[in-house]
């Protein structure tokens, strides 16, 4: 027997299978080309989508390996906050919105119920933005309403996959945490702010908790992808959710660290301290964990500050890796706040993005420069771990999932400054691997998500030093003081 976790994403569609001990069987991955019809639109197909995801899949099941040792269930990881207008048997009626596309409503849905940060944050879990998929209902409604009329549903890629698997679209807690119409307390659609907005509820998945068997496959489907008839579709998560799942951050005093392109971080926490969440820019969701939440700090500048830095200064991998490995044990003279795509938590928002370089000198080289902007990017990582457990998040140990890992000095100076060990998984795809536990703990594979968890191996160990640390220390404190500057402000929530 062994189980499926697909991952469908802004970018590409990732599967993989893997046996009850957690080992890899077979992979596959292909592309979703995006489409920017004009600047600031970038969209996908979601009818292509789907074909690239019956394709991947195609490709993994032909795999001898797993016709030796068929898949018993599967389950999807998948990016959240990126929806369309549907028929009902799941064909698009027009293009997915991703999420750095720029399309918004005239009439915001914060124009319409006005609250609080807090009162957000206590209402949904987040602040909503242009982002939100709901109003990304809301600029179809405005924009296209005789094509909103024609849809059934207002899919994600977790309920196209459901609808076209299991017959009905179908999200998760963490999922439906992205709509500012979820209800955080009662982990339903607030039937007050549907009525507000007057949004048609017939438009909406089915809320369903993570890990729950729904059914099996439909027989057509099952054949058109080669799964056996009685492969079941198990409720999945969003992919950062289900990422860690698959890096083993699913107890209390444990968090992931993706450090991608975004340096996003989770942490699984038992009682949230929703006030202190808000005051720090954090978001809570419900979390496939044990404590059941989870409290999140998201940067977009993580490995795209990076690779700008490797770009402008012509730095190859090569000559960074071999310049980090004889470059001391202390700080770089320059000093760079990383704010390319805007201050992340737990800086405040609404600031137009800007980053910024101090300290630069004749001597100063390429080299350095590269190696200030990982610094400070540590640097923005230690704010918000001090935000994270200032609203609750006790963590003892991170992590670390992502391309950002491949770099030893980098994943260390990260355990410096957080004084924690950083743990880098075995695992390249962390998403497919926790929407695959997460369909073992649905057929009952494992009892438990700990239990799922225990099949999660590491690569490699960074224990934090103190004395480095100490060296850090100094430069820390002047890269606080100029992000104060930069923004008239001091950091929200950082101690």
């Amino acid at each position: 027997m062994s189980l499926i976790g697909i991952d469908i994403g802004s970018s590409a569609v990732k599967a993989a299978a893997y046996r009850e001990s957690g080992a890899l069987l077979a992979q596959a991955r292909e592309a979703v080309p995006s489409r920017h019809a004009t600047p600031g639109f970038i969209d996908s197909d979601g009818d292509e989508v789907w074909r690239a995801t019956v394709r991947v899949v195609r490709q993994l099941t032909s795999s001898p390996k797993l016709r030796r040792d068929p898949p018993a269930a599967l389950a999807v990881s998948a990016s959240g906050r990126e929806s369309f207008p549907a028929r009902a048997d799941g064909r698009a009626l027009g293009p997915c919105l991703r999420t750095a596309d720029s399309r918004r409503p005239k009439v915001m849905a914060t124009s319409i119920i006005k609250r609080t940060q807090e009162q957000w944050i206590r209402a949904c879990g987040h602040v909503p933005d242009h982002m939100d998929p709901t109003n990304r209902l809301l600029w179809w409604r405005e924009t296209a309403p005789g094509t909103l009329d024609k849809a059934r549903w207002f899919l994600g890629w977790h309920e196209l996959a459901s609808l076209r698997l299991a017959g009905r679209p179908i999200v998760d807690p963490a999922l439906a945490a992205g709509f500012l119409i979820f209800d955080l307390s009662t982990r339903t659609w607030s039937a007050e702010r549907i009525a507000a907005l007057e949004v048609e509820p017939r438009l909406l998945p089915e809320i369903v908790p993570w890990a729950t068997a729904i059914d099996r496959i439909d027989s057509r489907e099952a054949h058109r992808l080669g799964l056996p008839r009685d492969c079941t579709f198990v409720v999945g998560s969003w992919d950062g959710s289900c990422a860690a799942v698959g890096a083993a951050a699913v107890e209390e005093g444990s968090a992931l660290l993706a450090s991608g392109t975004w340096e996003s971080v989770v942490a699984p926490v038992k009682k949230p301290r929703l006030r202190e969440a808000a005051s720090s820019r954090l978001a809570v969701t419900p979390q496939p964990s044990t404590p059941g939440w989870g409290l999140w700090a998201r940067s977009p500048n993580g490995t795209s500050a990076l690779e700008w830095a490797r770009s402008l200064a012509g730095v190859g991998l090569a000559e960074l890796d071999a310049g980090l490995r004889t470059s001391g044990a202390g700080p770089a003279d320059a000093l760079v706040v990383p704010h390319l795509a805007g201050a992340p938590a737990p800086w405040p928002g609404g600031r137009p993005p800007g980053g910024a370089i101090f300290g630069l000198t004749l001597a100063t080289t390429g080299l350095e420069l590269v190696r200030a902007t990982m610094e400070g990017i540590a640097y923005e990582l230690t704010f918000a771990f001090d935000a994270l457990r200032g609203a609750g998040a006790d963590v003892e140990v991170c992590r670390a999932a992502g391309g950002g890992t491949r770099s030893a000095w980098w994943m260390q100076l990260k355990a410096d400054m957080l004084g924690i060990p950083v743990e880098v998984t075995d695992q390249l795809e962390p998403g497919t691997l926790g929407a695959a536990l997460l369909a073992g703990v649905g057929i009952g594979t494992f009892r438990s998500l700990s239990e799922a968890a225990e099949r999660v191996g590491l690569a490699r160990r960074y224990e934090p030093d103190s004395a480095r640390r100490r060296k850090f220390q100094g430069k820390l404190n002047r890269h606080r003081a100029a992000v104060e500057a930069m923004l008239g402000v001091t950091p929200i929530g950082a101690g």
